[in-house]
Order: structure tokens, then sequence, then C-alpha cells
């Protein structure tokens, strides 16, 4: 194994405080029950990683790769995964609280409810994303892109949005501020007052 090649490699249980990784490579690696503070990833790969029960606060993925990764259970707190990608990844029970996911790809992941409450998910890719139940108040969503989107119950008060048509997104039960309710009845052509 080279310095960047992780491939395969057991890191189970291990805990990371302050390391840096880049152009790593960590395909098929055992990382369950990994934990990191602080830590930075840059252009690493985890096609086929288990990352299952991982518990991760303050560390950047930035233009990480997560292809059929496991992530069940895992747990990132505070954490920037600025223009990384989920690819058919298994989430069951992740928890994704606050952060920056700017420009992330999501790709047709099944999050379930988040407390997204404040985060910067400015540029996402939330395109057939399931969001249901997640805590998106205050959260910045400019610039995100979505359709066919699942945002049943979400909260969506005091959240930046410029994108969201609520043509093409199911918003059964989203919990909107007054300014979104404007702005969603003028896209149907409703005038208010």
């Amino acid at each position: 194994m080279t310095e960047t090649d992780f491939r395969d490699g057991d890191f189970g249980g291990e805990t990371w405080e302050g390391r840096e990784f880049e152009g790593c490579d960590f395909t098929d690696a055992y990382l369950v029950d990994l934990v990191t503070v602080g830590c930075t990833f840059v252009d690493c790969d985890f096609n086929g990683a288990d990352l299952s029960g991982s518990r991760h606060e303050r560390t950047s993925f930035i233009t990480v790769r997560f292809s059929q990764t496991k992530l069940v259970d895992a747990a990132f707190r505070g954490c920037k995964l600025s223009g990384s990608m989920f690819d058919r990844v298994g989430v069951r029970g992740i928890a994704l609280e606050g952060g920056d996911y700017t420009a992330m790809s999501f790709g047709k992941t099944k999050l379930g409810a988040q407390d997204l409450s404040g985060a910067r998910l400015a540029g996402a890719n939330l395109v057939d994303t399931d969001l249901t139940g997640t805590n998106l108040s205050g959260a910045d969503l400019r610039g995100a892109r979505f359709g066919r989107t699942v945002l049943r119950d979400v909260d969506l008060r005091g959240s930046r949005i410029d994108s969201l048509d609520p043509r093409t997104s199911d918003l059964t039960g989203a919990r909107v501020d007054l300014e979104h309710a404007i702005a969603f009845a003028a896209v149907f052509g409703v005038i208010i007052g």
C-alpha cells in the first residue's frame, strides 16, 4: 500500500484526528465504526467502502466520491461535503446534522428525516432525492437543483430558495413561510391580495 492507496484496508474502529488525505483511494476499505474529527479528505474515492456506524465531526470531504458506499447508521455532524457525490449508497439510519453541502450531488438518495437547519446546500443536486421529514429551516438552498424531489413534511421556514418549482417536487405537508407561499402560488398564476 502506498500513501494514497488504502484499497481493501481494514481501519474499522479507529479514531483519526486532524489527518489529511488527498487523492486517496479507499475502494472496498473496511471503515466500520471509524471516527474522524477535524480531518480533511480531498478528491478521494470511497467506492464500495463500508463506513457503517462511522462518526464524523467537523471533517471535510471535498469532491469525494461515495459510490456504492455503505453509510448505514453513519453520522456527519458539522461536516463539509462540498462538491462530493453520493451514488447508489446505502444510507439507512444516516444522520446529517448541519454542515456545508455546497454543490453536492445526492443522486437519488433516500435520506429520510435529517436536521439540516441552517445548512448550506447552495448548488446541491437534489433531483430524485427523498428528504421526507427533514428540517431545512434557515438552510441556504440557492441554486439547488430540484426535480422529482420528495419534500414531504419538510420545514422550509426561513430557508433561502430560488429554484424550487412546486410543480416538479412533492411538497405535501411542507411548512413554509409567507414569502415561499407567495412564490409558490405565483408559479400557478395565483394572485394574492
